[in-house]
C-alpha cells in the first residue's frame, strides 16, 4: 500500500490516491478470502462493532418486513375469508407463501455464494415489495393466493440472507448476542403482527396488512444499499451463471411443490385416497429421490451437499427445527381461530391474547444469545426449551369455550418463554458444527426444514379442523348450502341466525370446532416431544471459537483504519492539499 506522504516526484497526488483506493479495495477483498473446495469466494467479512451496529439497522428492517407479513395475516384470515368468500381455501393464503418460500430457500444460500449476499438480499426485497402491492390490490381469493405465492419467493430469501450475512460479519462466539438481537426483532414482529392485523381487519380493511409492506420494504432496500458492505465475489457473470445447479434447482422446486400440494389437498379439498392427492404425493416423492441422486452423483456444485447429513448435530437441529416450525405456526394461525370461532372473541381480542406467547420470546432469545456469547454453551438451553414447551402444549390441550382467559394466558406465556430457548441456540449449534465455507448452505437448509414443517403443519391442521367440523355438521343434517356457507365464512357461527341454526345446533358446531382445535394441539405436543428427543440424542456441544477468528478481527481493524486514511486523502484532494504541501507545512 502506498504512503501518501512519500511519493515519487513524477507521480501526481490524484493518480496515487486513485491507485491507493484501488489497492485498498483489493486488500479488503483479499484480506479474509478463502476458497471452498468448489472454488467459491469466502465472503466472511468481520466488521468493527460500530459498523456491525449500522449493518444491523438495515438487517432488522428487512427481517421485520418478512416476519411482520407472516404474522399480520393470522388474525385477519377470518375477515379475508368472509370478504373474498373463500373460507375453504383460506389456509392457502399462508400456505402459498410458505410453499414458495420453502421451495426456493435451499437455493438462496448457494446463489448468495455465487452472486454475493447483498445482491441476492436486495433482489428479494424488491420482489417482496412488488407482490405486496399486488396482494393489496387482489379482488378474488385465487388472485390473492397466487400473489402470495410470488411474495413468498422474496420473503423467504430475506430471512435466509439476513441470517447468512450475520454469520459473515461477526465471529461464531460473538454471533450469539447478535443473532439474539435478530431473533428479538423477529419476536417483536411476531408479537405486533397479529395485533396490527386484527386492528386492520376490525377497524379498516385487511388490505392494509399488505399496504404496510410498501414503505417498510422500501426503507429496507434503501438502508441495504447504503449500509450493507459489499464484498466482491470473484469471477465473471458467465462463470457465475455456469456455476448454478439448474437441474438441482428445478428438481427441488418441483418436488417441494408436488409434495405440498398433495399434503394441502388431502382431507380438505379431496379425500386422502383420491387420485388428486396420491398422484402429486407419489410424483413429489419420485422427483425428490431423483434430486437426491443428482445432488450426490451429478451436480458439480450441489445446492444441498448431502455429506452435511452425516453430522449428527446438524441432523438433530434439522429435526428439532422442523418440529419447531410445525408447532409455532400451528399456534400462530390456529390459536386466534380457536379464540374467534369457539370463544367468539373479536380479531383484536384474539390477537391480544396471542401476545403472552409472542411477547416474551424476544427477551428470552436475547438473554440466551448473551449467555451463549459469554459462556459458549447452547446444548442444555435447547433441551430445556423443548422440554418445557412440550408441557405448555399439553396444558393447551385442556382449553375449551369455558376456559378462563387467565389460564389461556398462563399456558401461552409458558410456551412463549420456552420457545425462546430454542430459536437462536439451534441455529448457533448448526453453524458451530460445520466449517466456515458450509455455513451459508447449512443455514439455508435449516430455514428450509423449518418452512417445510410450517407448511406441513398448516396443511395437516386445516385437515384436522375441517374434518372434525364436517363430522359435527353431519349429525345435524345441515343442507349443502349451510355447510358451504359455514366452510366459506367460519365466523358466521357467531351469527347463527344467518344459517338458521338454533342454540343446540350452534353448540354442536362449536363442539366440532373444539375437537378439531384439540387435535391440532395434540399434534403440537407430539412435535415437541420429537424435538426434545432429537435435541437430547443428537445435538452435541461444539467449540464456538475458531482458529482464525482473532486474525479476521485484526484484519477488520486494519481495513477500517485504511479506509479512514483513504477518506482523509480524498478530502485533502478536494481541498487542494497535496502531499508536498503537507510535508512543507510540517517542515
Amino acid at each position: 500500500m502506498h504512503d501518501l506522504t512519500l511519493q515519487p516526484a513524477h507521480a501526481t497526488f490524484d493518480d496515487d490516491a486513485k491507485l491507493s483506493k484501488e489497492e485498498d479495495e483489493e486488500a479488503q477483498a483479499d484480506a479474509v478470502e478463502e476458497t471452498s473446495p468448489h472454488g467459491l469466494t469466502d465472503q466472511t467479512n468481520f466488521l468493527p462493532t460500530k459498523q456491525v451496529i449500522m449493518v444491523f439497522l438495515g438487517l432488522s428492517v428487512a427481517l421485520a418486513c418478512s416476519f411482520l407479513d407472516q404474522t399480520i395475516i393470522a388474525t385477519a384470515l377470518p375477515r379475508i375469508s368472509s370478504d373474498l368468500h373463500g373460507g375453504r381455501d383460506s389456509s392457502w393464503i399462508a400456505t402459498a407463501y410458505l410453499l414458495t418460500s420453502l421451495s426456493f430457500t435451499p437455493l438462496y444460500g448457494r446463489w448468495s455464494d455465487i452472486f454475493g449476499r447483498k445482491l441476492v438480499l436486495l433482489v428479494s426485497l424488491f420482489v417482496f415489495l412488488l407482490f405486496s402491492l399486488a396482494c393489496a390490490l387482489a379482488r378474488t381469493m385465487i388472485q390473492l393466493i397466487i400473489f402470495r405465492a410470488f411474495q413468498g419467493i422474496g420473503g423467504g430469501a430475506i430471512i435466509t440472507m439476513v441470517l447468512i450475512i450475520v454469520s459473515d460479519i461477526v465471529s461464531l462466539k460473538d454471533r450469539g448476542k447478535y443473532q439474539g438481537i435478530n431473533e428479538a426483532v423477529i419476536a417483536l414482529s411476531n408479537g405486533f403482527g397479529p395485533v396490527i392485523g386484527g386492528l386492520f381487519a376490525e377497524y379498516t380493511t385487511w388490505r392494509w396488512a399488505f399496504w404496510i409492506n410498501l414503505p417498510l420494504s422500501g426503507i429496507a432496500i434503501l438502508v441495504g444499499i447504503w449500509l450493507l458492505p459489499l464484498k466482491r465475489v470473484e469471477g465473471e457473470m458467465r462463470q457465475k451463471l455456469l456455476q448454478i445447479d439448474y437441474v438441482g434447482s428445478l428438481l427441488t422446486i418441483a418436488s417441494s411443490i408436488l409434495l405440498l400440494l398433495g399434503l394441502n389437498w388431502g382431507g380438505v379439498t379431496y379425500p386422502w385416497q383420491s387420485a388428486q392427492v396420491l398422484v402429486p404425493l407419489l410424483l413429489g416423492a419420485a422427483v425428490f429421490a431423483v434430486f437426491l441422486v443428482w445432488e450426490a452423483k451429478g451436480a458439480k456444485l450441489p445446492i444441498i451437499p448431502l455429506h452435511i447429513f452425516k453430522n449428527g448435530t446438524v441432523v438433530g437441529v434439522y429435526i428439532a427445527t422442523a418440529m419447531n416450525g410445525m408447532t409455532f405456526f400451528a399456534i400462530l394461525y390456529y390459536v386466534p381461530q380457536f379464540l374467534q370461532l369457539v370463544r367468539g372473541d373479536t380479531p383484536v381480542t384474539s390477537s391480544l391474547l396471542l401476545l403472552p406467547f409472542l411477547a416474551p420470546i424476544s427477551f428470552v432469545v436475547f438473554c440466551c444469545g448473551q449467555a451463549c456469547s459469554r459462556w459458549g454453551k447452547y446444548r442444555y438451553l435447547i433441551i430445556f426449551g423443548y422440554g418445557v414447551w412440550s408441557i405448555a402444549q399439553g396444558l393447551l390441550c385442556t382449553v375449551d369455550e369455558h376456559t378462563s382467559t387467565a389460564r389461556i394466558i398462563g399456558f401461552l406465556l409458558l410456551g412463549g418463554c420456552a420457545s425462546g430457548f430454542t430459536f437462536q441456540t439451534s441455529l448457533l449449534a448448526a453453524q458451530a458444527a460445520v466449517p466456515r465455507h458450509e455455513m451459508a448452505v447449512v443455514t439455508g437448509v435449516r430455514n428450509f426444514v423449518r418452512l417445510f414443517g410450517s407448511t406441513i403443519s398448516l396443511a395437516i391442521c386445516a385437515s384436522l379442523v375441517n374434518n372434525n367440523l364436517r363430522a359435527a355438521v353431519r349429525l345435524l343434517g345441515l343442507s349443502t348450502a349451510q355447510v358451504e356457507a359455514l366452510l366459506d365464512d367460519p365466523t358466521i357461527i357467531n351469527r347463527p341466525a344467518q344459517l338458521s341454526l338454533n342454540a343446540h345446533d350452534k353448540a354442536v358446531v362449536i363442539a366440532g370446532y373444539t375437537k378439531g382445535f384439540h387435535s391440532v394441539f395434540y399434534l403440537t405436543v407430539a412435535c415437541m416431544l420429537v424435538a426434545c428427543t432429537a435435541s437430547t440424542l443428537l445435538i452435541k456441544q461444539h467449540e464456538l471459537n475458531r482458529d482464525d477468528d482473532q486474525e479476521l478481527k485484526r484484519q477488520a481493524r486494519e481495513n477500517l483504519k485504511q479506509r479512514k486514511m483513504n477518506k482523509k486523502g480524498e478530502k485533502d484532494v478536494e481541498a487542494g492539499v497535496t502531499p508536498a504541501a503537507t510535508a512543507s507545512e510540517k517542515a
